[in-house]
């Protein structure tokens, strides 16, 4: 007798694709947006379609409910990731005002986030389906990755304009990106997540940028690389970090552009 498992992320996968094919144009960048969320009906995507379009009123929306997945989808035919990363910002209040967001936004653009696949779509899907329950932050997915010894990074601040502007630019590039706003949140996440890179300001609460980048090096030495990021401009405080282990030390204000080198310079280093 035959047995038929019910797959969600397949159903989902085929939903998804058929909502895509309904929008897609070939040689146009494809926006898109997945979220989380309690189900929504025709009712709501109409008010949701109206309220995005009163601030753009120029972008071409197409929204849908993946059931049974959980998950509120967007088509944005001819957008780049920028803008579907601003609509997504808008977006994300409506959701919130409706308490219908369950979980992190996973924004992308084809092909800037990676060739429009089923392997891509099928990523992306697993990317928004763990984010169920996690902090309502929105993450820009990148499906091809950063081809260097550097692939996730987490940036500890607890300046939060800094922050997100380091992060947001960083996963443009590629890299996956997790944010501390102080030094003991930084360890937890660094514990949990091992990323390559820790990216961090001296001055942080509870746990302050000397002491994260010691503990780093005393109890998981060869784990991650430290590059040090603050508005601490003395010598004697470059000095400390580079004998507490730092790999590298960038001064504010400072270019995105300079910080992507320095990686980039890392990551010869290491090589």
């Amino acid at each position: 007798m035959a047995v038929l498992v019910h797959d969600p992320i397949q159903e989902a996968m085929l939903q998804l694709a058929e909502q895509v094919q309904a929008s897609y144009e070939k040689g146009a960048p494809c926006g898109m947006i997945l979220a989380p969320s309690a189900e929504v009906g025709q009712k709501v995507l109409e008010h949701m379609q109206s309220y995005v379009s009163s601030f753009e009123p120029e972008v071409p929306l197409h929204g849908f409910y993946l059931n049974p997945s959980g998950l509120l989808g967007v088509v944005l035919s001819g957008q780049k990731l920028i803008n579907t990363h601003y609509t997504s910002l808008v977006l994300k209040e409506f959701l919130e005002q409706q308490n219908l967001l369950e979980g992190q936004m996973v924004v992308a653009s084809f092909p800037e986030s990676g060739e429009l696949t089923e392997q891509s779509m099928s990523q992306l899907l697993h990317t928004t389906l763990q984010g169920k329950g996690e902090s309502r932050d929105i993450h820009l997915f990148m499906h091809h990755g950063v081809q260097q010894g550097i692939t996730s990074i987490l940036i500890a601040d607890p300046d939060e304009v800094s922050r997100e502007f380091v992060k947001l630019r960083l996963e443009i590039g590629g890299y996956k990106v997790e944010e501390a706003k102080d030094g003991s949140e930084a360890l937890e996440k660094f514990e949990k997540t091992m990323p390559d890179l820790v990216i961090t300001e001296l001055n942080l609460p509870i746990l302050d940028g000397y002491q994260l980048i010691d503990k780093i090096q005393r109890d998981h030495a060869g784990e991650g690389q430290v590059i040090v990021l603050t508005d601490k401009q003395l010598p004697k405080s470059m000095d400390r970090a580079f004998e507490l282990g730092a790999s590298d030390y960038v001064t504010k204000p400072f270019s995105i552009s300079e910080l992507e080198w320095r990686i980039k310079k890392l990551v010869s280093r290491l090589g």
